[in-house]
């Protein structure tokens, strides 16, 4: 009887350090992020052609011309917009 308790104990003792490590290990891992919740178009069109992710063509990707709006998208229309700021810029629309 007092194995059994001895053995239980010891099973609680491993299952709580058990936990505490990896609890503690999860922290070391964690890293701190800051990003833009609204990239300036210079940028944003700077990282659009360094790092191509979307091949088929979206709407709303920054463009210049209508060619760069072209792929299998139902955006095909280079159109010039203004920022809130007074930036004027050009995306993929819809709409000539």
């Amino acid at each position: 009887m007092a194995a059994k308790n001895s053995e239980m104990k010891f099973a609680i003792f491993f299952v709580v350090l058990l936990t505490t490590t990896l609890v503690n290990m999860s922290g070391i891992s964690k890293l701190q992020v800051m990003a833009l919740r609204d990239m300036p178009p210079q940028e944003a069109l700077l990282k659009m052609k360094l790092f191509p992710s979307n091949i088929l063509g979206s709407c709303n990707d920054y463009c210049t011309t209508n060619a760069d709006c072209l792929g299998v998208t139902l955006c095909p229309w280079c159109k010039a917009r203004k920022s809130p700021s007074g930036y004027i810029y050009s995306t993929c629309s819809l709409l000539p």
